[in-house]
């Protein structure tokens, strides 16, 4: 029943996914969310999140900077596929604006800038938002030849939605695929759940989308079916 700020669903995101990290522009004290993932669904170590943890005596002088350190420091650390950068609540009153300052780096990995309003919106629309944006990062909006299927050869479906924090995720992907497979389907890609943004790009070469959790991953179906027509 509870949901938290979108930076959350984000961070949810991230933590669902593997060759992917996460900065998130926020004060010191907002680093709660480790809590979520460490104690709450018991993960072995933490998400992958730096945060710039900026301080009181920050807001006079250029947090715009710390920014910058965060993601170039993150980048060389972690080796990411694919970088997601967004600011908490607190950032988001200061208007650092943090993913365009990250863009502006010209990293050799897919940079994804994420707006989020902390204060109109909540947890599971910033799940969908960051899902929706690093997909779309990842596959490109240019129309791909779908790869035909020989005879024989059995169709294959992504299971889309799945995530960290999500109630029975991993019992309802289990039980999905071996539904589909008592049919004949085999399925392709489940994400955001234990996927990389290398797997993202392959998405298109499944037949169709099966999507689990509309509150997280209806707008990516949506999105793949306008434009790369995959039902």
């Amino acid at each position: 029943t509870y949901e938290g700020p979108p930076h959350v669903g984000a961070m949810r995101i991230a933590t669902s996914m593997r060759e992917v990290h996460y900065v998130l522009h926020a004060p010191q004290g907002d680093t709660y969310a480790d809590l979520l993932f460490t104690m709450i669904e018991r993960r072995d170590k933490r998400p992958p999140v730096t945060y710039t943890t900026f301080q009181a005596r920050d807001l006079g002088g250029d947090t715009a900077n710390l920014v910058v350190s965060a993601v170039r420091d993150a980048y060389e650390r972690f080796k990411p596929q694919a970088l997601l950068v967004g600011d908490s609540c607190t950032a988001e009153l200061i208007q650092d604006q943090s993913g365009a300052l990250a863009m502006g780096m010209n990293l050799p990995v897919p940079v994804v800038p994420l707006e989020l309003p902390a204060y109109s919106k909540k947890e599971n629309w910033g799940a969908s938002e960051t899902f929706y944006h690093l997909v779309r990062a990842m596959v490109g909006s240019a129309k791909r030849e779908r790869p035909q299927r020989s005879a024989g050869q059995r169709p294959k479906a992504n299971l889309l939605g799945p995530t960290a924090l999500g109630f029975r995720s991993r019992d309802d992907v289990r039980e999905v695929r071996a539904l589909l497979e008592s049919v004949g389907v085999d399925v392709h890609v489940v994400a955001p759940w234990d996927s990389t943004p290398a797997q993202l790009q392959s998405l298109t070469d499944a037949d169709f989308n099966i999507c689990l959790y509309p509150e997280i991953a209806l707008t990516t179906a949506s999105w793949l079916q306008r434009t790369q027509g995959m039902p």
